[in-house]
This record gives C-alpha cells, sequence and structure tokens, in this order.
C-alpha cells in the first residue's frame, strides 16, 4: 500500500509541475527611444497592485545598452494582468534619479505608453492583460 501511495503521490506531483509549465507564456517587451550612450535598462514586471512601483517586483531584468536605440527582453509568466515599468539608468548608479520635485531626470516608461504628468501611474492605467504570447512596446521619455 505504501508504494502505490508514493507511486500516486509522485505521480500526481509530477503532473502539477507539468501543468505549471505549459501555463508560461512569453511575455517580449521591446523598449525604444534608448538613448545612444553607455548605460543600463532596467526592466521591471509587477504582477499585483499592491506591489506596483515598489521593490517586490514579478520578474526584473537590467540589460546593459551601449549604441543601440532601443531593446528587447522576453519573460515567462503566467496568464494573468501585469504592469511593466521601464528606466534607462543613464549614470550606471542603480537608481532612478529625480529632481527637487521627485520627477523622473533619466528616460522612463511604463506599459500601454501611460505618460505620468505629475504623479506615478496607477495600476489601471498601465496594466495588461497577458493570456498569450505577448509583445508590449514601451517607448521611453
Amino acid at each position: 500500500m505504501k508504494i502505490f501511495l508514493s507511486i500516486f503521490l509522485a505521480l500526481v506531483g509530477l503532473n502539477a509541475d507539468s501543468t505549471d509549465a505549459d501555463e508560461l507564456i512569453t511575455l517580449g517587451v521591446k523598449v525604444t527611444n534608448v538613448k545612444k550612450n553607455d548605460s543600463n535598462v532596467m526592466i521591471a514586471v509587477f504582477s499585483h497592485y499592491s506591489t506596483f512601483l515598489t521593490e517586490e517586483m514579478y520578474r526584473r531584468e537590467i540589460i546593459s545598452v551601449s549604441g543601440n536605440s532601443e531593446t528587447y527582453f522576453e519573460f515567462k509568466v503566467v496568464k494573468g494582468e501585469y504592469a511593466v515599468a521601464v528606466f534607462q539608468d543613464t549614470n550606471k548608479n542603480g537608481d532612478l534619479d529625480r529632481n527637487i520635485f521627485s520627477y523622473p531626470t533619466e528616460p522612463f516608461g511604463f506599459s500601454k505608453n501611460y505618460r505620468p504628468m505629475i504623479k506615478p501611474p496607477h495600476w489601471t492605467d498601465v496594466a495588461i492583460q497577458v493570456s498569450e504570447k505577448s509583445v508590449i512596446e514601451v517607448a521611453l521619455n
């Protein structure tokens, strides 16, 4: 009986893992208007409004650029709602630099190419639904 139970649990575990792998979808992020200098582009993918624009990112990537006006990266995500925030770290200090009014002084952008005027965007301004392989474009300002 123990052998049967062990085999059953192992099979259930294998099926759960393969199902999870099948549910992963590719989300491509094409970043345009990248300044042609030696810098980094930081891409953050958020999976919930409560963690949007916090350190609790779903996925994150730092891409080194030099001489390119655009860059591209793919993330594996499960079906759901996401928001993407991007900035170009022109001085490579790892932070989005801001002026005295807290407005970014380095190029930045969001999914849906939302352009905030005074305050950061709300989740509903930038959230996208990912249900199949997708590519979004984020133009840096």
